[in-house]
């Protein structure tokens, strides 16, 4: 049977409308030999999650692929294409605020200067609870990087920062009525910053001349579209 294709928007609203995710229960369990014992932690929820999703996929006959190595961007490929159609899962506990890794900065910024359609890659989000070994998706998003990530106070877009080295690009509270720092508009507004980011780190320097103008020009040059 020919593989259905699906976008990450039809993805996002079959789990929300038909299967109905958020009101589905869930747990995990570990067998070793005949002992089962369930899980009621939370460091493992997010690849766990990631294995269900691709479960879920093959049970819909949905097309997708993965990467050979399952740590390297995307979590999902939905065409035949490597610079299309790129799915990335994010989780994180709905008790808390996002705490998930967007991405690693150098190589997101490397990887902009060589396929820089991973800027319109879509990110689908669960927030999760688990509570006395129940686990239950609490709330379901889709967006795009410069929708999730945003300023900070100290810098042009939020970072993990450790000892003045940028490690990763985290994301903003997107579904805070209180935010201090919004979200950023456009895909464009997220690439300024970023390369205004450069400027104040010395582990940038091989990205400080011409970034922005290399990542748009090739984003041209593989699309025909002007950023």
């Amino acid at each position: 049977m020919a593989k259905i294709k699906i976008t990450a928007l039809g993805i996002y609203t079959e789990l929300i409308e038909n299967f109905k995710i958020k009101e589905k229960i869930g747990s995990v369990e570990i067998k070793l030999g005949n002992i089962t014992a369930k899980y009621n932690g939370k460091d493992a929820i997010g690849d766990l999650l990631q294995e269900w999703l691709g479960e879920w996929l093959i049970s819909k006959n949905y097309y997708f692929r993965t990467k050979e190595n399952t740590q390297e961007f995307p979590d999902f490929l939905l065409s035949e294409s490597d610079t299309t159609d790129f799915l990335e899962l994010k989780t994180f506990n709905a008790n808390a605020s996002p705490a998930f890794d967007i991405a690693n900065f150098d190589s997101y910024c490397t990887s902009l200067l060589i396929i820089p359609e991973r800027i319109e890659a879509d990110y689908l989000i669960f927030s999760y609870k688990m509570t006395n070994s129940e686990l239950s998706i609490d709330n379901v998003w889709l967006k795009k990087v410069w929708e999730m990530a945003s300023p900070s106070g100290k810098d042009p877009v939020k970072l993990q920062v450790k000892r003045g080295q940028i490690y990763n690009i985290r994301p903003s509270t997107w579904y805070s009525n209180r935010l201090k720092f919004q979200p950023f508009d456009s895909k464009n507004d997220f690439l300024k910053a970023i390369s205004e980011t450069h400027k104040k780190y010395p582990q940038c320097d091989q990205y400080k001349k011409n970034w922005l103008k290399i990542v748009k020009k090739k984003y041209f040059h593989n699309t025909g579209i002007k950023l």
